[in-house]
């Protein structure tokens, strides 16, 4: 079943944003034997699928043994060559598990920042042309096609974000990056988007 799925954890929801934009990862399917949102990509030849594990009312669900063995099973039986799980936690067992394998990779909120500078530059200026598009019906072609700022300041919070987030890729400052990106999300749900000052 494919279906727009709405993640009760702005981590969750940010992170599996990232890695659509960096990994091209879609059709998302709801997997309720496992209890998680599925998203396929094919990269390098390599079928991967990205699970977000949740509960039933969308917020996000700890990687328990169980839910990781049948990844693993999952993994084994069908074309998957590569798997990413994201959970708000795991268990320590679960851990041991994951750890031993080459093909399965995991992600929480305590795992630090796993993107490089450039994977989220990328993906920041990628949101920021969807956003252009959304607000101004293009993307500019050149800083100076921008109306987003000038010399009274910034009229644009999308042009705000993507100057603060050069300076901050300029000083190689990772997490502030990725508070860019989820700053690009926020807005993306806000009225404040459309508002013309």
């Amino acid at each position: 079943m494919e279906t727009d799925i709405e993640f009760k954890s702005d981590w969750q929801s940010q992170t599996v944003e990232l890695m659509k934009i960096l990994h091209g990862f879609k059709e998302p399917v709801v997997n309720d034997e496992v209890g998680s949102v599925d998203y396929t990509t094919l990269e390098d030849d390599d079928t991967k699928i990205l699970r977000a594990l949740v509960e039933d009312d969308g917020t996000p669900s700890p990687g328990y043994v169980k839910k990781v063995s049948k990844t693993i099973d999952d993994v084994k039986e069908t074309e998957v060559d590569e798997a990413l799980i994201l959970a708000n936690r795991f268990t320590p067992s679960a851990r041991r598990i994951l750890k031993r394998r080459e093909d399965i990779d995991y992600l929480s909120p305590k795992v630090v920042c796993p993107y490089s500078v450039s994977e989220l530059v990328y993906a920041i200026q990628e949101k920021t042309m969807e956003l252009c598009r959304v607000r101004c019906g293009q993307v500019p072609q050149s800083q100076d096609d921008c109306k987003g700022v000038s010399d009274r300041g910034y009229s644009c919070p999308v042009r705000r974000i993507s100057d603060d987030a050069d300076f901050h890729a300029e000083m190689r400052w990772k997490e502030v990056l990725y508070e860019d990106f989820s700053l690009l999300m926020d807005l993306e749900e806000s009225p404040e988007l459309l508002e013309v000052n």
